[in-house]
């Protein structure tokens, strides 16, 4: 057992240097693509002749997981969250994170049940992390969105083309939203057609409905024609009153939501202080075959409780 722990000791320690290398390397690999982006003809040679060698070393993970699972929705949430690391990396990082909240349980009680259950916690850490990074990335693109939308609908009456406009917003917003349209404008730059570098960007924030519906005006104006700037004034003017009408709900909302977030904790709490208190007590969860049954089935009646407290405050706009 003494042989298996400190080989355990080694694999974190092992993997969590492994993650702070791969994290300072993609640290690295942005500024060199942010100076890149000015170059914006030679940008895609230069870096993927660059990267190429760094993106193998993680490469071998990578295709183990893609037996088991689809690892495109693991690249679309990266993508989605403006993050410059590779699947294999970001699952690298994941299982790293897993065995270090698996080393307590290991040193201090040696069950299997808990083990594992810290395991998953641990791994599951940087995919709530991305997640998290994807909504607020979201979020602040729908606020940004009208103001684009205004300021290209000015370019446009002041006799720019469509794509001039696209270049203007791109150096005058700040990001995401101006890093965003900044990547259509270099997409059309060098050479790619006008619709798919809109379907491109429309691709990486699949969940947006209002940036759906601009990149769907985009291209049925070019295919067919219109008054544009009168369209994009009335599709800001509907963005504007949703997300007012959107901040109400959450604001009438707000009470119900607090309230799931009381009860879901108090039970994780109780048992928390039960631990301190009296380990005796609570510890029969698990070590009794009963008690593990016992507490994997209020597993997941707790989550599930919080699902539905979460989905009933919860007001789609």
């Amino acid at each position: 057992m003494k042989v298996f722990i400190l080989v355990m000791v080694f694999m974190v320690v092992s993997f969590f240097c492994l993650s702070l290398y791969y994290l300072d390397m993609d640290r690295r690999a942005a500024a060199r693509e942010k100076f890149l982006n000015r170059l914006a003809w030679e940008r895609r040679g230069s870096s993927n002749r660059e990267t190429e060698a760094e993106d193998v070393q993680s490469g071998f993970l990578e295709s183990i997981i893609g037996r088991v699972m689809d690892t495109a929705l693991i690249e679309s949430l990266l993508l989605s969250a403006d993050s410059s690391i590779s699947v294999g990396r970001f699952l690298s990082i994941s299982l790293g994170a897993g065995l270090i909240f698996m080393m307590p349980p290991l040193i201090l009680m040696r069950n299997p049940f808990v083990m594992l259950l810290f395991l998953i916690i641990g791994a599951s850490v940087p995919i709530f992390y991305f997640l998290y990074r994807r909504k607020k990335r979201e979020e602040t693109l729908v606020k940004q969105l009208p103001e684009s939308i205004d300021m290209i609908t000015r370019a446009l009456r002041a006799g720019q083309s469509l794509d001039g406009a696209l270049h203007e917003v791109g150096r005058s917003l700040p990001l995401p939203m101006g890093g965003e349209i900044s990547a259509v404008y270099d997409e059309i730059a060098m050479g790619l057609p006008f619709e798919s570098a809109i379907k491109n960007f429309e691709k990486r924030y699949p969940r947006i409905a209002d940036i759906k519906i601009l990149c769907t005006t985009f291209v049925i104006q070019r295919e067919t024609g219109g008054n544009l700037t009168k369209i994009l004034t009335s599709l800001a003017t509907t963005i504007r009153e949703r997300f007012k009408l959107k901040m109400q709900v959450k604001t009438l909302t707000a009470e119900g939501r607090v309230t799931s977030m009381i009860l879901a904790m108090i039970p994780v709490a109780f048992a928390l202080l039960t631990w301190f208190l009296n380990p005796k007590y609570i510890s029969i969860l698990f070590v009794h075959p009963t008690g593990k049954k016992i507490l994997f089935f209020a597993l997941f009646l707790e989550c599930l409780g919080f699902y539905v407290m979460k989905k009933l405050s919860a007001i789609k706009v």
